[in-house]
């Protein structure tokens, strides 16, 4: 039998770990179907989380820059 060169740990295989601070964490909103139906309607992403993520995201960052300019 030969031997192979797969399998099993190797320097530099495999992903390179985010730090703890980098990590997506899992949150539980709780939202009307109203809602629920916009975000799949107007959110960008191609699941219903990235949707609802980038609804998030870009509002914030909306508001944020109306902070800085009042």
């Amino acid at each position: 039998m030969s031997n192979k060169n797969w399998g099993g740990v190797r320097k530099g295989a495999g992903r390179i770990p985010l730090e703890q601070s980098e990590r997506k964490k899992g949150v539980n909103i709780y939202i009307t179907e109203k809602v629920k139906e916009d975000i799949s309607l107007y959110g960008i992403g191609n699941s219903f989380s990235e949707k609802a993520t980038e609804l998030i995201k870009s509002e914030l960052e909306k508001r944020k820059f109306n902070d800085r300019n009042i």
